[in-house]
């Protein structure tokens, strides 16, 4: 099915805590192997008729903010609803400096959010060993900042 961000179907807006439990579920039948959702976790999902087709968090962990967990169902890739979600958590991080680990060939889309790409040894200590962990498990990471 072919749809963009700008359908008028596509809804994109901050979760409730009522549905906390379906993201959890989507990220779930995406095979995300990150840590599991929380009731402080600031997440936005994108609906379609179909129920949620892509969802993204905000995490406060050891003091830090990190943006964690994209997943965009493969039927709804490279339509723009990825750049909607990061525009609605834009808005959340604000002027506060911010982390991810994305895969490295999305560099590009991140940088139009104002990440910039990191050297290992200038992430903190909690960072530094998740990005170790997910690289020795064969994921092809990069450590970025905003």
């Amino acid at each position: 099915m072919k749809i963009n961000a700008s359908d008028a179907d596509v809804r994109i807006a901050v979760a409730t805590p009522e549905a906390l439990a379906d993201a959890q579920r989507f990220y779930d039948d995406c095979g995300y192997g990150g840590a599991a959702i929380v009731p402080e976790d600031t997440v936005v999902i994108a609906r379609h008729a179909r129920g949620i087709i892509a969802i993204v968090r905000l995490c406060h962990e050891g003091g830090l903010l990190c943006l964690r967990g994209m997943q965009v169902h493969p039927e709804y890739r490279r339509q723009g609803i990825g750049t909607q979600l990061l525009r609605t958590l834009e808005r959340a991080i604000g002027e506060r400096s911010c982390y991810c680990l994305p895969y490295s060939h999305l560099v590009e889309f991140y940088a139009q959010a104002g990440f910039a790409v990191l050297a290992a040894d200038e992430l903190p200590e909690l960072l530094q060993e998740r990005l170790a962990h997910n690289r020795r498990r064969g994921l092809d990471v990069i450590a970025m900042r905003r």
